[in-house]
């Protein structure tokens, strides 16, 4: 298999707020229209979880909530706003810890991360936006949309920003993912002394996030849509198999797995 030797990151500028029932893929267009950019054979273009979140209408108001016994005493016990800690429960199949002003949970997803992905930035006052609802869906129809319309063979993937296990600050990671593998399995594989991986297995879709996460920043950049330009082989290749792809769900560990928990 060809790896990848160069990649070129294009952010999507002028898009604007998005609202619920937007339609992405004609915002995205326009964009590149405006840019005088075209979309290429091969192209990995992540959005930011956020937007697909506030085009499904995954935008809270907080004064609206009901807030249980349970969300009050772990505010308490947090300094969190407790009507933060009840989105958190909703949002959680699973409370993994609870320390200092941690919560972290198993989501809904499948997703351990910290606060259930429940976020109030870029958002309007008394309000918070959640996780898109099934992100693997989002980005296999923003995909065939894309498709569809460019006449182009391209992957589309979901970001999100999570933090890691024994390493301070968050990085962009991969929560969804259509035409590009979640993993590369290099087992069998030779090193340049010709001995065999027994264990590797690549994160490719986290590195493609990830590399994206630096052009659309964490804040008041204004950036939710990256093209990372480069992966031509590594996405022809997934969208040529005939087998159904399946997705994020291939770098999650089980319960049984995760020697975290």
């Amino acid at each position: 298999m060809a790896r990848v030797r160069r990649l070129e990151v294009i952010g999507i500028e002028g898009l604007p707020e998005i609202r619920e029932g937007d339609d992405l893929v004609t915002l995205f267009m326009d964009a590149l229209n405006d840019m005088g950019t075209e979309i290429e054979d091969g192209d990995a273009i992540v959005f930011t979880s956020k937007i697909i979140s506030k085009s499904e209408g995954r935008v809270v108001s907080l004064p609206e909530l009901q807030v249980s016994g349970e969300a009050m005493r772990i505010a308490r016990a947090t300094g969190k706003d407790q009507r933060i800690v009840q989105l958190i429960l909703d949002e959680a199949r699973e409370l993994v810890r609870v320390a200092r002003n941690m919560i972290i949970v198993e989501t809904r997803h499948g997703f351990v991360c910290a606060n259930a992905g429940v976020d109030e930035s870029n958002v309007g006052e008394d309000m918070a936006v959640l996780l898109p609802e099934d992100p693997q869906a989002s980005a296999a129809q923003l995909r065939r949309e894309i498709e569809e319309r460019s006449g182009k063979k391209v992957a589309v993937l979901v970001s999100d920003s999570f933090g890691r296990a024994f390493r301070d600050g968050v990085t962009g990671i991969c929560i969804g993912v259509s035409g590009l593998p979640a993993l590369l399995d290099r087992r069998g594989e030779l090193d340049r002394f010709g001995k065999v991986a027994r264990i590797t297995k690549e994160a490719v879709a986290d590195e493609v996030c990830a590399a994206a996460n630096l052009v659309m920043g964490e804040f008041s950049e204004g950036i939710p849509i990256v093209i990372v330009r480069g992966m031509h082989e590594l996405v022809l290749e997934r969208i040529s198999e005939s087998e159904p792809e399946s997705g994020i769900k291939e770098v999650l560990f089980s319960k049984e797995e995760d020697l975290f928990r």
